[in-house]
């Protein structure tokens, strides 16, 4: 606040109201606290905005998880329906399969397994035993050590790190290598 000194002595007993500088100082006061008051009022406004566009982002962000939990779910029934799309084709056809065309199914059943951990965040690998082997065959009417030599076999076909045959599991590890595109099952209307 500004001081207002009177340098006239002979006003001494003069009342505040007779000093013209006052009363335009009175008038700024008055129109600052308006001012304050205006401002104030659209910081209100502006905070119940605020807190309003808070609760709708909060709203679309559970919105948005609640979509992203779906899609989750609709990609793993994709898989689902994949794989037992592929299995129905290896049921009709065991019989009638080849060494290699058994070796290449397996291949194929570790990269789709290795592809669904990857989507899931986690290492793309899958491992197949003689017993899963012949599970992801369905089970062919074949000799177990035919099941063996197919996981031999599938381990050459690819002949790289990506594919290991090892102790009677056959392993695939995305992240020491790639799999040739023609043994994935990635392709379109791809026959065994």
């Amino acid at each position: 606040m500004v001081g207002v000194t009177d340098s006239n002595p002979d006003s001494e007993g003069s009342s505040p109201d007779a000093n013209p500088g006052d009363e335009g100082l009175e008038t700024t006061v008055q129109a600052l606290e308006a001012r304050l008051d205006a401002l104030s009022t659209q910081v209100s406004g502006l905070r119940e905005e605020l807190h309003d566009e808070r609760d709708v982002r909060e709203e679309l962000e559970e919105e948005l998880a609640a979509r992203d939990e779906r899609v989750d779910e609709l990609e793993a029934e994709v898989a689902r329906l994949d794989a037992r799309t592929d299995i129905l084709e290896v049921v009709e056809n065991a019989d009638k399969m080849s060494g290699k065309q058994r070796a290449v199914t397996l291949v194929q059943h570790l990269h789709r397994a290795a592809k669904a951990r990857e989507r899931r965040d986690e290492p793309p690998a899958a491992t197949v035993d003689r017993d899963e082997a012949e599970e992801a065959l369905h089970y062919p009417n074949i000799d177990r050590t035919t099941i063996y030599r197919d996981m031999e076999r599938a381990a050459r076909l690819i002949n790289g790190r990506a594919l290991q045959y090892e102790n009677g599991e056959l392993r695939l590890d995305l992240d020491a290598g790639s799999l040739p595109r023609k043994y994935t099952a990635d392709q379109e209307g791809e026959n065994l």
